[in-house]
């Protein structure tokens, strides 16, 4: 089930608006934006998915 409210939807609208081509938009299914600051499972699906881009497209560790 995704619960589409304020922040979801949002998110949306700026990937869209993103004009960079280096873009992912990630949803962890069955998560709420309460659910990926307070449930380890979905914050870390989300972290392990978020991790590897962050770092090849903003050069963590250089």
């Amino acid at each position: 089930m995704i619960r589409a409210f304020g922040p979801y939807r949002d998110g949306f609208e700026l990937f869209n608006r993103a004009r960079s081509s280096h873009k992912s938009l990630q949803v962890v299914e069955g998560a709420s934006h309460y659910d990926l600051c307070d449930r380890p499972g979905p914050t870390g699906e989300a972290l392990k998915r978020l991790v590897p881009f962050f770092e090849e497209h903003l050069g963590a560790g250089r």
